[in-house]
């Protein structure tokens, strides 16, 4: 791993990116009267408040379907979602497949049922139904799924009620810190979900996570089940002894017993290790309720008027791939301002850098490996650049219009290789391209992102994204392709 690379590439350019979010507000709506709040993971909602506020239950009849009493302190709330997304791209395989342009419809339903009996005990289902519309390319297992459980789980309080420390069992999604490395990818239409166990201590300065979980795959003419080949454990600590600031440490490990196919293109078992630490927060506290950050992003923090917000992360890897030796690192940091005027403008800036391997005969693999990353949100809307043997620079401008109903984001992101050595890696782990003269240079491109969000309600909203991707001298001289695009429009309802 070449140190001084990494070093001469943060100090010497710094060009342009910002988050581009993904339809994601669901999470940060403020409460309208209408009493509900929804979360991105479902299995957060808790509205045993209503029983504090029978108003607001009363309020709107989607409200009913929470907070059943079923006697006793056992409590039943119902749920779930439709998403129709619009989805236009061309020229995604940068001239290497036939299908250069390609329009479809991606159709999202889910439903789920909460029990629980106070804090001591619940269960959570949720089913799942995806399905594509106008689609001429093969089974795509991050859109279809013909139905199955997404997530099927317990909790329990073993030591009782009243000590914070739960055990959980069963099909379930999982999200740490910003997403960067184990996220449920909301993004795509299967959501990302683990068949898992895991102990959780939640207290008033810190959160303890540790877990032993096997990734699920989707399957197009069976039952989901999870890869018998992967074993992925971790621990994911938070301290939040510092008001508008927080701390995360974390250790994740991923053990591969197939035949997994390392950068220097050896075949073989797989064990990565990955420590890391990331430190966050904002200057100032949040307007109103505090529920909403000002960037779609998720690794920023939430400032509020006149607020600087700040992310940064650093981790490491270490282990074998194929008998070769893994050494890699990765490093991003975000700013932001949120000006104190009408439209609440946001500027952010900053950058994202994970190393590649740059010489495949040393024993040594240097490409950093994204785990079950979601990095949609901070790494483009196209999804063609992945956290591998990559550096980004961005700069970027949210505002809202119309306050907590029209939001607005434009986002520049500019890309290099950081190995040229090494392959240009997508969202998925896949390989874009590769030059074995390692001649072509560094300069992938540069991708603007346009947003718009409408949150019509706290059940409703509607979003729409321009993408446009300008190749650089590296894609340029490897690919026949024309420049990629992306237009999409999506309407999503919870309840």
């Amino acid at each position: 791993m070449a140190m001084a690379s990494i070093a001469a590439i943060v100090i010497g350019v710094l060009p342009v990116r910002v988050h581009a979010g993904g339809p994601s507000a669901a999470d940060y709506r403020k409460n309208d009267g209408s009493g509900a709040k929804y979360f991105n993971l479902r299995y957060d909602e808790d509205f045993r408040y209503f029983d504090e506020q029978p108003e607001l239950r009363d309020s709107d009849f989607r409200n009913r379907l929470k907070n059943i009493h079923l006697g006793d302190e056992w409590r039943l709330d119902l749920g779930g979602e439709f998403r129709l997304r619009l989805d236009a791209r061309s020229n995604q395989a940068f001239g290497f497949d036939r299908r250069t342009q390609s329009t479809k419809q991606n159709y999202r339903w889910l439903l789920h049922a909460n029990v629980r009996h106070g804090d001591l005990f619940r269960v959570f289902v949720q089913g799942v139904f995806n399905h594509v519309e106008d689609q001429d390319s093969p089974f795509e297992p991050t859109q279809e799924n013909r139905g199955d459980i997404q997530q099927l789980f317990f909790d329990v309080r073993f030591p009782g009620e009243d000590v914070p420390l739960t055990l959980r069992v069963g099909r379930q999604e999982l999200s740490y810190g910003a997403n960067r490395w184990v996220g449920p990818l909301e993004w795509t239409s299967n959501r990302r979900r683990f068949d898992a166990v895991k102990l959780f201590y939640e207290h008033e300065l810190w959160n303890i996570d540790a877990f032993y979980a096997k990734p699920v795959v989707v399957q197009r003419n069976q039952r989901d089940r999870w890869d018998e080949d992967v074993d992925f454990y971790g621990l994911f600590a938070t301290y939040k002894g510092i008001p508008g600031h927080g701390l995360d440490f974390y250790f994740f490990a991923l053990d591969h017993t197939g035949n997994v196919i390392n950068p220097n293109g050896r075949s073989g078992d797989q064990d990565v290790y990955t420590f890391g630490s990331r430190f966050w927060g904002h200057t100032r506290p949040t307007d109103g309720d505090g529920d909403r950050p000002q960037s779609t992003c998720p690794t920023c923090g939430s400032g509020g008027r006149g607020a600087v917000d700040y992310n940064t992360e650093l981790a490491g890897q270490f282990g074998h791939s194929a008998g070769d030796r893994i050494q890699a690192l990765s490093w991003n940091f975000d700013l932001g301002y949120t000006f104190d005027v009408p439209w609440k403008p946001r500027l952010g800036v900053g950058f994202d850098l994970t190393t590649g391997d740059d010489d495949p005969d040393d024993g040594t693999v240097g490409t950093f490996n994204q785990l079950y990353s979601y990095n949609n949100v901070c790494i483009g809307l196209l999804d063609l650049v992945g956290s591998q043997n990559m550096y980004m620079t961005y700069v970027g401008l949210d505002a809202w219009p119309i306050e907590n109903k029209i939001k607005t984001s434009l986002v520049f992101h500019s890309f290099w290789l950081f190995a040229e050595e090494d392959a240009f890696y997508n969202a998925g782990r896949g390989v874009n391209l590769r030059d074995p003269t390692a001649r072509s240079g560094r300069e992938l491109g540069h991708e603007l992102d346009i947003a718009v969000e409408w949150i019509i309600n706290p059940n409703s909203s509607v979003w729409t994204s321009y993408s446009y991707f300008w190749t650089d001298n590296y894609i340029n001289n490897l690919s026949p392709g024309d420049d990629p695009q992306l237009f999409l429009v999506q309407y999503q309802y919870r309840f």
